[in-house]
This record gives structure tokens, sequence and C-alpha cells, in this order.
């Protein structure tokens, strides 16, 4: 095709990054068919919609009558997914959909079921995935390079105030117009950790492991929020290799981590590790007879790498490599949490300050309890918290 027609569905959040990157920079082979948001006022944030013109539209349906897409490019609320990317699919076009795949996981499974029905791919924005560091890292496993994996575990966590919350009616939400979301760290902001650890100890490039069983202690700091904010995580893959993950959104430091370490037979792959002259964002294998390999010089590719990958496949053909099925390890873990106790934490063990007209929640000490539990593979009250 001489062209890729994309549709954009939301760009006043996080899609926003998609219309200025497809605006603002040199893409070729690529026409914008057609914008489709609700957002009041988003021609005066975005005046290339009057300029060009692009076409905008309040409904996929208003879209579909009047245009064709190869690629629809979703960055909707989470509980819209299943549904919108069922209707673009249906509708012949390709689907870039931002993470998570969707709230259910049978919908998921039918999406998966629906690609090979419509021969039309759905591509799942974990941008860890894209990333050519991350794959080449992946194909070192693959190719046994490490040997048999045996632990791996990450902490990621980022700070958010009231007006995090308030951005929307879902946000810390169990349910957002009595559909399911299950909105938290785990979920959302600090999903990409996680779930790439189950990507890369999937049995092939395209896949994720499956998990078998989840343990979590799930903590509610923030009063106003409806889920918890603060998870400890341990899941089993079915190939038996633990995973633990540490998220909270309630901390005094704006930013914790990421950092992650991979143990396999053969050695452990590091990232944000500080080996003796400043923390290293880059992943960087050690092994056991004391070599080194970084994955530094490997470049990583676009900053949405997701994005240009989805347009080539839409263009020549195949499928992106985070599909479907690499979503529902994490969407499973979701939703075995969502069956889980969550602890309001004690008064006592908190501290509320106004930063810059934002009102924050902070767990005292959660740093250092939060490392300790890293370090140790344990969650907070086998290291002595007693925070309920």
């Amino acid at each position: 095709m001489e062209n890729v027609k994309v549709l954009l569905v939301a760009i006043g959040g996080y899609g926003a990054n998609y219309m200025k990157e497809l605006t603002e920079k040199n893409v070729t082979g690529v026409q914008i068919e057609g914008v489709c948001e609700v957002m009041p006022g988003i021609q005066e944030r975005f005046p290339v919609i009057k300029e060009q013109p692009i076409p905008l539209y309040h409904s996929l349906k208003d879209f579909y009558e009047e245009h064709e897409a190869d690629l629809a490019v979703i960055a909707t609320p989470m509980h819209l997914h299943y549904e919108q990317t069922k209707y673009c699919l249906e509708h012949g076009s390709n689907v870039l959909l931002e993470k998570p795949v969707c709230t259910d996981l049978e919908d998921a499974r039918k999406l998966s079921a629906l690609q090979e029905r419509t021969g039309h791919f759905v591509a799942v924005g974990y941008q860890l995935d894209y990333r050519r560091d991350v794959l080449a890292l992946k194909q070192d496993i693959l190719d046994g390079k490490f040997g048999r994996p045996v632990v791996m575990k990450a902490m990621h966590a980022l700070r958010r105030g009231e007006s995090y919350y308030h951005r929307n009616d879902w946000a810390g939400c169990i349910l957002a117009n009595g559909r399911e979301v299950n909105d938290s760290p785990f979920n959302n902001a600090c999903a990409h950790q996680f779930q790439v650890m189950t990507f890369l100890l999937g049995e092939r490039m395209g896949t994720a492991a499956e998990i078998d069983h989840v343990k979590a202690e799930l903590y509610r700091a923030n009063a106003c929020v409806e889920n918890y904010d603060t998870a400890a995580v341990c899941i089993k893959t079915k190939g038996g290799v633990p995973i633990y993950y540490y998220t909270t959104h309630d901390m005094a430091e704006n930013r914790l981590g990421p950092v992650s370490e991979y143990r396999f037979e053969q050695g452990t792959v590091y990232y944000g590790t500080d080996f003796g002259e400043g923390t290293v964002e880059e992943y960087v294998a050690v092994m056991k007879d004391g070599s080194r390999r970084s994955y530094g010089n490997v470049p990583k590719g676009e900053r949405l790498q997701k994005l240009y990958d989805s347009l080539e496949c839409a263009k020549r053909g195949g499928q992106p490599i985070c599909t479907v099925q690499c979503a529902i390890p994490h969407l499973e873990t979701v939703l075995k949490l969502a069956k889980l106790p969550v602890r309001q934490i004690r008064e006592e063990e908190l501290e509320h300050v106004e930063e810059n007209g934002d009102k924050f929640c902070q767990i005292r000490n959660l740093k250092n309890i939060f490392t300790a539990c890293y370090e140790n593979q344990q969650m907070p009250t086998e290291v002595g918290t007693r925070w309920y």
C-alpha cells in the first residue's frame, strides 16, 4: 500500500503521544484518516486537526461509515478496550491497543480468536516488549545462554497525588460505570516492569509465560482510593519460576526504581543496579565466570517503537511482537489479585503533605521497607512491617 491509513482513537490522554508523533515528526508513508475523540476542545489543543484538515468523529460507527483504516490506535480507558478493539477488527482494521488489553480474561481470549477469524492483528502497548535491547536479551534467554531461570524480581514505584486520582472517573477504582477496571499501580502506571518479566520467560519470541500461583499483600494508604495503591506480589509461572514485584503510589520519593534482577543458572541479569560507579540504567548480564555483557550497546529503537512496528506490520504483513497472549498473564494476575483482601494502612504509619498545589499520602519509611522486601524476596509482613 502507498500509505498506511491510521485512525487515532482518543488523543486527549496518553493518545496525545501518537498524535504528536505522527504530526510533528517526519513520519512517511502514513495518512491520518481520522480522529475519534469525545473530549471537548480537542481542536484547540491540536490545531493541526483544522489545518490539514483531519476528519474528527465522536464515535467509531461514524468514522467507519465514511472511512476505512489499516491501523486503529486505541488509547481509551481500559474498560472500553474490548468493545472498541472488536469493532475495529470487524471493520477491517489492525489495532494497536494501549495496555491493559482489556479487563476480562474471557474477552481477551475472544480478541485473540477474532484476530484469527479476521486476519488482522492486535498489538498491545507494553512498550518494553518492543525495545530492541529487551528483544536481544530475550533471544539470548531463548538460546540458552543463561541456563534455566531461577527467580525474577523487580521494583518500580511512582509517586501520585490527589490530582492523579481526580483526573478521570475511574483512577484508583474497582468499578467504573458498573464495569470492572481494577485500576492500581500494578494494573496501570507501573505495569510494565512486571509484564516484561513474563514476556522474557515466554517459550517463544512472541509469547509470555503463563502464570500458575499468585500470592500478595495489597494495601490502601490513600483513603480516597477504592482499590489498593501499594502491592507486594509473588507469582509462580507454570514453568515453576517465582516472580516478585513491588509497587506503590504512596512514598516520599517521586520515583523508586525501576530496578530488576533476573537470576539464571549460569548468571544474573540486572537493571538499575549500582556496580560501584553509579546506577546503570541498562540490562547487564553478570555470568558465573565473572564475565559481563551490557545490552546498553543495543539501540533501543524509537520511543514509540510499538507504533512504528505496528505501522510496518500493517503495511507489509506480520504480527507485532506484543500479542494478546503476551498481555494475558498480566491481566490474569490482576484478576487474581482482585480476589484478595485490601488492607487499609493505619493512620499512624502515614504522612500527608501538600506540594505544588497537590496533596500526597506517604507511607513512612516505605523505600527502606520495599528495598528489604526486594533484596530478600519477601512480603512486607515478613520483614517486620505492621501496617494494619
